[in-house]
């Protein structure tokens, strides 16, 4: 699916920026903050028991990488939905049509 490679979230009350990288092979999510915070990168790891979280990079935001990383997957989920919405319409009007 051709996911955005940039859009907006809303964490904390606060509109971020959020851009999606790829470093060998691994998605990483640049987030920039509409406030005075640092900017983080995120992206999803798996634990030992093959169990996904969402990580900071560097390590030491991992709060702040679970909150927003949940908010980034609500936002793919929504968009892809979305994207899978199709109208279609059948041309049985009352008018005749210009080309008929």
């Amino acid at each position: 699916m051709n996911d955005p490679k940039v859009f907006d979230i809303e964490l904390d009350g606060s509109i971020c920026q959020v851009s999606t990288h790829t470093i060998k092979s691994t998605r990483v999510f640049h987030i920039i903050y509409g406030d005075r915070r640092k900017p983080l990168n995120i992206t999803i790891a798996t634990r030992d028991d093959d169990t996904k979280f969402w990580a900071s990079l560097p390590e030491g935001r991992h709060e702040e990488a679970e909150f927003a990383g949940k908010v980034i997957a609500a936002y793919f989920r929504e968009y892809r939905r979305n994207q899978a919405c199709v109208t279609t319409t059948d041309k049985k009007l009352a008018a005749p049509s210009l080309f008929d």
